[in-house]
């Protein structure tokens, strides 16, 4: 598959099977995460937690769930059964805190590109990251180093139903 038929063949798939992503696929997604362009090459100003602790993973929905019923006024589960989630987190340090939600945007769409191209399915977690860092124990147990802050996350897996996607649109003005 080319890159332009990966990102148009590439959605947000919410629901799994409980089949986990191979290592080989794993060790992929995450190349692709260390080919990413970083601003400056910061790259030390990046961290990647790849969890695939079946509690955790419960323990991060749980919290999520929580949020989304405060927020929307319905709870829901929010790691859709996938069994792989990968966050990144960032240091502020040498970053304006707009160029480090890039780069963790730019390494996520990396990842989940990959992915795609590999038939594995995904989302992009953008609630988890946020009650994450509200929960010391989680960010201890996830091993988040100091300093660093999650920012964005994929769920990974394979699809219970394999959908097309959908036609988008943005609007544009040329000047």
């Amino acid at each position: 598959m080319n890159t332009r038929e990966a990102i148009a063949k590439r959605r947000s798939t919410r629901a799994y099977t409980d089949v986990q992503i191979s290592e080989e696929e794993l060790d992929a997604i995450l190349s692709a995460a260390h080919a990413s362009p970083i601003a400056m090459a910061r790259y030390d100003t990046l961290h990647l937690t790849v969890v695939q602790d079946e509690k955790i993973i419960k323990r991060i929905n749980d919290l999520t769930s929580e949020m989304f019923s405060r927020l929307a006024g319905e709870k829901r589960d929010t790691d859709y059964g996938a069994r792989t989630m990968i966050f990144v987190s960032v240091s502020s340090e040498g970053n304006s805190p707009e160029m480090a939600c890039a780069n963790a945007g730019i390494v996520v769409e990396n990842m989940v590109l990959a992915a795609t191209d590999m038939g594995v399915s995904s989302v992009i977690l953008g609630g988890a990251p946020r009650v994450m860092v509200n929960d010391a124990d989680l960010m201890c147990a996830l091993g988040i180093p100091e300093g660093f802050k999650p920012i964005l996350g994929a769920a990974f897996g394979y699809a219970v139903k394999e959908e097309a996607p959908r036609e988008h649109s943005i609007s544009v003005n040329r000047v």
